[in-house]
């Protein structure tokens, strides 16, 4: 057993692992990505006006009855078609960055109506962000969660 561990203490040492700066960029992303989160959903639940400057030019959402918009469409008719409590949180992140662009899976915990249709209270999520201006801006959105 001892052999086994000095096995490894010298691949550490000799590949470079450092452990303690990775786990710190982890926990800073997941809080850069939770922060993006939550100003996203805030703004969704706020309306189109406060919602336009956190969509990328190139967005698109698509939601689980099938239905998708660009940008304008979903300015213009999806998000007004939201109806959800102030009380949110978003469970089980998962955050993968590369460059100026977040990719963040999850589940948002909300109640919500989308088109008057009850939403489950726990639903996945995938939202892309790309940085923009040192802004994270939403490139994409898919809600999962199955009306009721």
């Amino acid at each position: 057993m001892l052999k086994f561990v000095r096995r490894i203490l010298v691949w550490v040492f000799v590949s470079g692992v450092l452990v303690l700066p990775v786990s710190a960029v982890a926990d800073d992303m997941m809080d850069e990505a939770r922060a993006a989160l939550v100003e996203f959903t805030e703004a969704v639940l706020a309306g189109p006006d406060v919602l336009a400057p956190l969509l990328a030019p190139e967005y698109q959402i698509m939601r689980t009855n099938g239905v998708g918009y660009d940008r304008d469409g979903y300015l213009n008719r999806g998000a007004g078609s939201v109806n959800a409590q102030p009380d949110f949180s978003h469970e089980d992140l998962v955050v993968t960055v590369d460059d100026d662009v977040m990719v963040v899976r999850y589940f948002l915990r909300i109640d919500e109506t989308i088109d008057d249709k009850p939403v489950k209270k726990r639903a996945p999520r995938l939202t892309v962000f790309r940085k923009i201006d040192d802004i994270w801006k939403v490139v994409a959105h898919s809600n999962f969660g199955a009306t009721n």
